[in-house]
């Protein structure tokens, strides 16, 4: 679910040109959008705050916590692994695919997808195979991997053939290695995570494995490798919510317990209080990390958290044809919002708009319209 950005923009000039108030560029649409968007982004955590201190109801379509919820669900980030800021190894295929060699040329080709209107403007690496038994694929170019630490692989289907079947293989120095194989992909990201088998030169190792079927084909957009280091918090974090650590082998994570630096100090001085694998404790040592106590985790351990991601900035993109700003869907981004708040986002819009344009009448109207909405909600 989003709010198209182009029916709240039209519906923005439409209502401050109804008496000649003036008109909002697309530029200054676009700053007013994403102040008014985080303005009711914030407010959600406040109301959930007071919602939580009245009796709800048992109609759950109705229930405040509940639509609250429902408008928070799609910020949810569950499960991440905390990953240094720092690429192993990146492609996004923006421009070409120099650095990746062809593997078995005689069962197909590799080309180059450029950045489209038809692609969403994503470049990609394009596997096509020919009617021949083998498989046609690429490899990338070599980057460095430590042994016994953790990784994690991501990388993304933008287009395919149907049906299709393709490996990712994460080639070690002395051939140990790591595959993941999907015969029935869909157009999505993909990750999974690995360890380093031994200190040396990797590589990527891509594969088009639907073998006799020509015209087959699969695009990838892009490939990353992260280190994943247990201390870097995910770069759109806005919440941060449970913070999780599963040992090497475990079943079940175990709850990181949140403390602060001081208790941290204390617990640390005591030998029955100090925090150990099974009973860790976290400081949140930056904005973009946390540190994990005991310092030491055991190898291939892993620190995930669920947590409430950033908005996307909203765009509304647009083509200049003689003159005048005409849409463009592909260079646009949508609200992130549930479709319910388009209306309230039209109202901030329009009071940020009126105080550019230092009309106190526009405000005013939008600020009663958001108002009345606010007493219904809260009555």
């Amino acid at each position: 679910m989003a709010v198209n950005v182009n029916t709240v923009y039209q519906r923005v000039l439409t209502i401050a040109n109804k008496e000649q108030r003036g008109y909002i560029t697309p530029q200054e649409f676009n700053i007013l959008a994403n102040q008014a968007q985080m303005d009711l982004f914030e407010q959600y955590f406040y109301d959930i705050n007071q919602f939580n201190r009245v009796p709800g109801n048992s109609t759950e379509y109705s229930d405040m916590l509940y639509v609250l919820e429902e408008k928070i669900a799609s910020f949810r980030v569950n499960n991440t692994s905390l990953t240094a800021s720092t690429l192993s190894f990146e492609d996004t295929f923006e421009k070409d695919i120099t650095g990746w060699t062809i593997v078995n040329s005689v069962n197909g080709t590799v080309t180059h997808e450029a950045p489209a209107a038809s692609n969403s403007y994503n470049g990609g690496l394009k596997i096509l195979q020919n009617a021949n038994s083998g498989t046609i694929g690429a490899t990338s170019s070599n980057f460095t991997l430590t042994a016994g630490k953790k990784y994690r692989i991501e990388w993304s289907v933008i287009a395919k053939d149907e049906p299709i079947d393709y490996k990712v293989t994460i080639n070690g120095p002395t051939n140990e290695d790591v595959v993941y194989q999907d015969f029935e992909p869909e157009l999505e990201n993909i990750s999974f995570t690995f360890l380093g088998d031994t200190t040396g030169n990797h590589s990527i190792t891509i594969t088009n494995n639907d073998v006799g079927n020509q015209s087959d084909f699969i695009t990838i957009g892009y490939v990353k490798v992260y280190e994943i280091d247990n201390t870097t918090l995910p770069s759109d974090l806005y919440r941060l919510g449970e913070v999780y650590y599963k040992a090497s082998g475990a079943s079940y994570p175990t709850t990181v317990a949140h403390v602060n630096a001081n208790e941290a100090t204390l617990f640390n001085l005591s030998p029955l209080a100090r925090p150990t694998t099974s009973n860790p404790a976290y400081v949140r040592d930056s904005a973009t990390s946390i540190k994990i106590y005991p310092e030491t985790l055991g190898t291939g351990s892993t620190v995930t958290c669920n947590y409430i991601k950033t908005p996307t900035d909203v765009v509304w993109g647009y083509n200049t044809v003689a003159g005048t700003a005409v849409y463009n869907s592909s260079s646009s981004t949508n609200f992130e919002m549930h479709e319910s708040e388009e209306v309230n986002l039209v109202n901030r819009i329009l009071v940020l708009a009126g105080i550019l344009m230092k009309d106190a009448t526009l405000p005013n109207l939008a600020a009663q319209e958001e108002v009345k909405d606010i007493q219904q909600e809260k009555s």
